[in-house]
């Protein structure tokens, strides 16, 4: 009796094996427009000492010296320039010089701030967007799986097929994308959050 209930089992699982492999299915890729709002806007200053060949160049403290009577001149205070100097070594300037990040959540200022620079011994090293987080992640989630059921059912449509239920989903991409990104501020058009979902297909 034992073996012939083992063999029951056997067979069982065999065809069901076999009905498994026979499904047929679709894969498609969902996707949903992520909406950003930027929080703040980076500049980041490099100040850096001349090249000097004789003693009548500025000294570096000159230098900053004169940057920053300029900054308050345009009417920025001291304090609102956070400097980095860990992050100049990175730069491997080679001389003696330091990095100064300035934030701000106005354009104009942003503008105003980067006239600053000189090219010479005042350079801008790179420029950052900072966004506020990703609002509403649920809603992506929502409106990424529902393109992807529209596309699927278009897809089985086409085959004269009918769409089954969802059996595997796969989230591709984070829905909170990093925070800060070296975009030059120009408007983030183009991100999204992607799931992949395959559909049983009848």
């Amino acid at each position: 009796m034992k073996k012939i209930l083992l063999a029951a089992m056997i067979l069982f699982a065999a065809l069901n094996g076999y009905s498994q492999e026979k499904e047929s299915s679709i894969e498609v890729r969902g996707i949903a427009k992520i909406d950003r709002e930027v929080e703040s806007y980076l500049i980041d200053f490099a100040i850096i000492d001349e090249l000097r060949e004789d003693d009548g160049k500025k000294t570096y403290e000159d230098i900053k010296k004169a940057f920053f009577a300029q900054a308050k001149a345009a009417g920025f205070e001291e304090s609102r320039f956070k400097e980095d100097k860990m992050g100049y070594q990175t730069l491997q300037y080679y001389r003696e010089g330091s990095l100064y990040t300035f934030e701000t959540r106005s354009k104009e200022e942003l503008l105003k701030v980067a006239k600053l620079a000189n090219g010479v011994v005042v350079n801008i090293i790179s420029t950052r967007s900072k966004f506020k987080p990703v609002k509403d992640s649920k809603k992506l989630y929502e409106t990424a799986f529902s393109d992807s059921k529209e596309k699927a059912a278009s897809i089985a449509k086409a085959i004269n097929r009918k769409l089954g239920a969802a059996i595997t989903v796969t989230d591709l991409s984070s829905p909170e994308p990093g925070s800060e990104e070296n975009l030059t501020y120009r408007p983030v058009t183009d991100q999204y959050y992607y799931l992949s979902v395959k559909f049983l297909i009848e």
